[in-house]
């Protein structure tokens, strides 16, 4: 069952259990009072949450709720005997680990212009900084008085005024209200429907056999590679440590924060004619956002794509001028028509700064027509076009 003569590690690690077996191994004499013992003690932790749940409020509209949440914690020490304090101690206690939570910021996804370089967002994230600040302030027993309209402690650098006016703005929430929680605990639901119903109407029965409208949505705030600090110190049940710029060093230190809003589609149409033609149209649109917090800049991806569909199969295409006018071909051809037109561009925003600036991007057109003629199992005639146009935004997309 994986445990030795001296009944290590115990019944409960074997069998699943997330107790800390320390004690129980100290008090059991499983661990070496050797000084010179270096190996870590490693603890992984990893959460992985999904709720999905499929409802149907009118015949033939389908909605796809989902929820997800992922946690991975790794807290590694030095656990080792110290003969001064005649007792084991934590040396270098360390935790890291990556974070992601589905969440809702369709409130601010059409607030701006895509890929504008003035962004009303953007400056509501700035002006939500005192007022997270002063909020933050308020709690702490360790931060006293106000300075610039600034809380003692939490200026408009500090990681933990900087997170949360941020989710505040993206997400679309007053920061006077708002959550003052940079890891939120409780994941809400994205969406996805799917209607089929109009072929039900005779006008659009007369002339489709298929015809079905999608529009989807997915938003994630994540957090990756975060770390604890040693120099993390609380009092009276709050922040007390501070770091160089006299801010309170946070629990866990970001790197970068992030949010990724896809519409996927923003709506989405699939046709079967009656004669046989396909006709498929769908437009999605990307927002990106990474916040770097050794600066407070903000790099922002926004992407819209326009595709268009068109296919058509036939066994009795004949041609309709020319000298091949008589000529009647019975093998199955098929015709292809694609179309896209993306638009991406990426703009970076720096904290107290009016104007952002473009730092990539370009506007995308591609033409792909083709047909496909059968003559039997062996041979297949194709005749394609490709078709790529590229306007960059600027010198450095070529």
């Amino acid at each position: 069952f994986g445990i030795d003569d001296a009944g290590a590690p115990g019944f409960g690690f074997v069998f699943g259990s997330q107790r800390d077996i320390r004690m129980m191994a100290i008090n059991n004499g499983w661990i070496t009072a050797d000084e010179q013992q270096m190996q870590l003690y490693v603890n992984t932790l990893r959460e992985d949450f999904q709720l999905t749940s499929t409802i149907e409020p009118l015949r033939d509209l389908k909605v796809t709720l989902t929820a997800t949440k992922n946690r991975t914690l790794n807290y590694s020490t030095n656990f080792k005997y110290d003969t001064q304090s005649s007792s084991f101690v934590n040396m270098s206690p360390n935790t890291t680990g990556d974070y992601s939570i589905s969440t809702i910021t369709f409130g601010t996804s059409f607030k701006d212009k895509s890929g504008s370089t003035l962004s009303s967002v953007f400056n509501e994230f700035m002006n939500n900084r005192p007022i997270i600040s002063r909020r933050l302030g308020a709690l702490n027993p360790n931060s006293s008085g106000l300075v610039n309209g600034y809380a003692n402690g939490y200026d408009k650098s500090s990681q933990d005024v900087v997170v949360l006016a941020f989710i505040a703005a993206y997400t679309g929430k007053d920061a006077n209200s708002s959550s003052l929680n940079s890891l939120p605990k409780i994941p809400l639901p994205n969406w996805r429907l799917t209607y089929s119903g109009l072929t039900k109407y005779p006008f659009i029965a007369d002339r489709f056999s298929e015809l079905s409208l999608r529009h989807g949505y997915r938003s994630t705030y994540s957090i990756n590679g975060f770390n604890s600090l040693l120099k993390y110190e609380e009092r009276d049940g709050a922040a007390f440590s501070r770091d160089v710029n006299d801010n309170f060093l946070p629990l866990y230190q970001f790197a970068q924060v992030a949010i990724s809003e896809q519409f996927a589609p923003l709506i989405g149409v699939d046709t079967r004619l009656k004669n046989n033609m396909t006709l498929n149209f769908e437009i999605n649109k990307t927002r990106l956002l990474g916040l770097s917090l050794s600066n407070s800049q903000l790099a922002q991806l926004s992407e819209n794509n326009m595709i268009f569909g068109l296919g058509y199969r036939t066994n009795k295409f004949r041609f309709p001028f020319g000298m091949f006018k008589q000529l009647k071909m019975n093998n199955n051809m098929d015709f292809k028509l694609d179309v896209a037109i993306r638009d991406n561009k990426t703009v970076i925003y720096r904290a107290d700064i009016f104007e952002a600036e473009v730092s990539s991007g370009a506007k995308n057109i591609t033409l792909r027509p083709s047909v496909d003629y059968v003559l039997n199992q062996r041979f297949n005639i194709r005749l394609f076009y490709d078709s790529n146009i590229t306007k960059p935004y600027t010198s450095q997309t070529f």
